[in-house]
């Protein structure tokens, strides 16, 4: 029986005790928070103490809070809502061309509404090109501009502080996806001087679909869906009072330790990286140091993507294949290709509060010894194949 390895954090990360306690104990306030009965206010109770711990871990205050079903509602939120309001300003909005899928989605609806998106390129490493970014967003009837705080892929930061100075200057809004880095470095929204930041609890030891938005002070925001009076009338729907409530213990339990799991999650993948570059025919990807702790990128030639990750998963090793949030393992990354590696599977491995350096052995032990039987089979395989074309073929 393999050993279960899982190395995919960066999607999923298990759930936090303290996540789980709390979970339960808010299953038990049923009432609506917007009633003035006593079920209603002791789930308000806990709606409100969950917002100010959330608002209090990212350096906010409780009302520039909005709770939502998870990143990508956070990212549509923010989007959509944010230049909504300003839209007799102009209809540009601006982005990074390796941006989560949820951007893209958002982007593609507010297209379709007359809006012009335009995408800033990123160079071999992922890292934005700030001079195109600062000639984007000066370009007249710019309203919004959206970078993440790091690539969900290959977890190279981006130059945030810079981008959200140059959009100050512009007039310009600015929002940032933060789901790969909240609960993993210190985030601080008054330092990072952002309009808007996104967050996900199941990237750090909450629970699936709950995830909040960060709206500064002052910052208009449209509702996305329209509806009721729920948070603050930004954001229609019942709040989810167990997941709210397991996400802000979450939180609160991964700042404890932040520091620390961060050295060590980088220690981890410094070695990881070290052993990958040395592997024949693997490629790592992403900037070396510019970088979130926890993820690292590769890809591997002339070796079948999909049949590579079923011989990890046979082995226990539990990673990302393909392009993230796409579910096809074998499909080339829009992300690599737009870092200049077109045609190209990715592998991603997330390191989380439970991995070891045991586990990092285990798969440099495992790999190379896979890569180098499945690149003969491939190509013995195409040899065959050219022994039987047909001449009119050849």
């Amino acid at each position: 029986m393999a050993t279960e390895t899982y190395l995919d954090h960066g999607s999923a990360t298990p759930m936090d005790e303290r996540a789980r306690h709390a979970m339960l104990d808010a299953t038990e306030a049923f009432g609506d928070p917007l009633r003035l009965h006593g079920p209603g206010r002791a789930a308000r109770t806990i709606l409100e103490d969950s917002r100010a711990t959330v608002a209090a871990a990212i350096g906010a205050q409780p009302d520039e809070i909005v709770f939502t079903s998870g990143g990508t509602e956070s990212v549509a939120l923010a989007i959509w809502g944010g230049s909504r309001p300003v839209r007799e300003l102009g209809r540009r909005i601006v982005t990074s061309a390796v941006e989560h899928p949820a951007v893209g989605g958002v982007t593609h609806t507010l297209e379709s509404d007359g809006f012009e998106v335009a995408m800033v390129p990123v160079d071999g490493s992922g890292r934005v090109d700030l001079d195109a970014f600062a000639t984007e967003i000066e370009r007249p009837g710019t309203l919004l501009a959206s970078l993440q705080h790091a690539n969900h892929e290959v977890g190279t930061m981006q130059p945030v502080a810079e981008a959200v100075r140059l959009c100050r200057e512009a007039g310009v809004l600015f929002h940032t996806d933060a789901c790969q880095t909240v609960g993993r470095l210190p985030i601080d929204t008054g330092a990072l001087e952002v309009d808007l930041l996104s967050l996900s609890a199941h990237k750090f030891g909450g629970p699936p679909g709950i995830g909040a938005l960060y709206v500064r002070r002052g910052v208009p925001l449209v509702a996305f869906p329209c509806g009721d009076d729920r948070e603050r009338k930004r954001r229609s729907g019942m709040e989810n009072l167990p997941g709210v409530a397991a996400m802000a213990a979450a939180l609160d339990s991964s700042r404890e330790d932040t520091a620390d799991q961060a050295a060590f999650q980088w220690f981890l993948t410094d070695r990881l990286r070290g052993f990958l570059e040395g592997v024949p025919g693997v490629r790592v990807h992403g900037h070396p140091t510019q970088r979130v702790p926890h993820l690292v990128c590769f890809s591997v030639a002339d070796v079948d993507a999909e049949i590579l990750a079923m011989a990890l998963d046979d082995r226990g090793f539990r990673l990302s294949v393909g392009s993230n949030c796409s579910g096809a393992a074998g499909e080339p990354s829009p992300v690599l290709e737009h870092m200049g590696t077109p045609n190209t599977p990715s592998f991603r491995i997330g390191v989380g509060r439970d991995t070891s350096e045991a586990d990092v052995a285990r798969f440099a032990d495992t790999l190379p010894g896979l890569v180098d039987e499945l690149s003969r089979v491939e190509t013995a395989t195409e040899s065959a194949m050219a022994r039987y074309r047909p001449r009119d073929e050849i």
